[in-house]
């Protein structure tokens, strides 16, 4: 390229630059804006961020009624993702896109030029501890929902230790802001990823009232008998089937040991969840304590089934190792079922003083808090109600303002 031609090209490149911000400035200062959203999933939705994802999309239209949306989505994922969202474009990208390592490359190198070419003034990154870029060109806003890599390295290979303690950190340093799911997951972000604290802002995730809420238990255990293949009582765990992260074998071992030292109890434990990396470890726990009879995979369950299960259990209980904010905790308060859980990173934030906690890693502990829940009826009581007053401090509706503050807040940080 002659120096006239790189020279003309430069100034093209300039004066686009300048005509964008004052668009920017523009647009904002009219109230409406185009953003711009990273809407891949590669789940099916089965997974907590794609639950996440539905919950926030779409109440983003009532909440920010200027504002236009542009969905940029693998195509298996519109299945779940087009939400009939008003003043809504979805762009969708052929499935073999959404490959993890693909998936990298083109937030990289694509995902900057669609965001030119729609015009887009913001991008908001709803699933900012996988999917991330190091260049945009539009001011940028994303959620972390935990650094589980930081304490649970066993589940990760090589490579994806590198992209998440190496790479990922360096991504999230470039938001323009951040937005945390909860104070734990904060916490981490400015101690090991050294995000800068002024970008953070904590909004946590929420609980679909409407859809949980206290019930007839035995309409609904009537209701789930064909999911479960049984109508015994029984303690619930969602989760998926993961080892070591999710803890399943060890709460198998305490629950083994409840059965066997109060044989008089008749409830099943109930694991539901998709089968994960090292499922298999679960299964063998299973047979090892001989619990082949007492313990149920269902599987997993759709959404307009959960609430049922919730309601039909006599507990919850929550022994993950680690958990950015651990959204069934808060669904099976808004049901009304009593709750113990892990006291380790975000679970107390979400539990609050409305159940029980103990140590994951202590299968005594386990067992007695299931004892004490499943035995003490004025204690079940007392942790149902504080459990219904705990759901209502967190809200959708909450988590979707959040994103719309923080991505104006963003336009405006840029825009001068």
């Amino acid at each position: 390229m002659c120096l006239r031609a790189r020279w003309r090209w430069a100034c093209r490149r300039g004066s686009r630059g300048i005509a964008r911000g004052l668009n920017l400035k523009r647009r904002h200062r009219s109230g409406m804006m185009r953003i711009g959203i990273s809407a891949f999933a590669g789940d099916g939705g089965k997974s907590g961020i794609s639950q996440y994802m539905i919950n926030v999309l779409k109440r983003l239209p009532e909440l920010a009624p200027n504002d236009e949306f542009v969905l940029f989505m693998a195509e298996s994922d519109r299945a779940f993702l087009d939400l009939g969202m008003p003043r809504t474009q979805i762009v969708c990208t052929p499935d073999w896109v959404a490959h993890p390592l693909v998936n990298i490359f083109w937030h990289q190198f694509r995902l900057p030029r669609l965001l030119r070419s729609h015009g887009c003034d913001c991008v908001f990154m709803p699933a900012g501890n996988r999917r991330l870029a190091w260049y945009y060109g539009v001011p940028s806003v994303g959620t972390v929902h935990d650094l589980s890599q930081l304490h649970l390295p066993a589940k990760y290979d090589a490579f994806r230790m590198f992209y998440v303690l190496r790479v990922l950190p360096r991504f999230m340093r470039r938001l323009t802001r951040v937005l945390s799911v909860s104070e734990s997951t904060r916490k981490d972000l400015i101690e090991y990823a050294r995000v800068d604290p002024a970008r953070i802002r904590v909004v946590h995730n929420g609980a679909d009232l409407a859809r949980y809420r206290p019930g007839d238990r035995e309409q609904a255990r009537a209701r789930i008998v064909s999911v479960l293949g049984t109508d015994a009582p029984y303690i619930l765990y969602i989760a998926r089937l993961e080892h070591p992260g999710k803890n399943h074998v060890r709460l198998i071992g305490a629950f083994a040991a409840l059965k066997r030292a109060h044989p008089e109890l008749e409830h099943k434990l109930v694991l539901v969840g998709s089968r994960w990396n090292g499922a298999e470890a679960i299964d063998a726990a299973v047979a090892a304590h001989g619990m082949q009879d007492e313990v149920v995979f269902p599987g997993f369950v759709p959404n307009e089934s959960l609430c049922d299960l919730y309601v039909a259990a006599d507990l919850f209980v929550f022994p993950s190792l680690y958990e950015g904010f651990g959204i069934p905790v808060l669904e099976a308060m808004a049901a009304g079922t009593p709750v113990c859980a892990s006291n380790t990173s975000s679970i107390p934030e979400v539990v609050g003083d409305a159940g029980l906690l103990f140590d994951p890693a202590n299968e005594d502990e386990i067992a007695q808090a299931m004892l004490r829940l499943l035995t003490d009826d004025a204690l079940r009581a007392e942790c149902v109600q504080r459990g219904l007053r705990q759901a209502k401090r967190f809200s959708w509706e909450a988590a979707a303002k959040g994103v719309v503050e923080l991505c104006h807040e963003a336009v405006r940080a840029c825009a001068g």
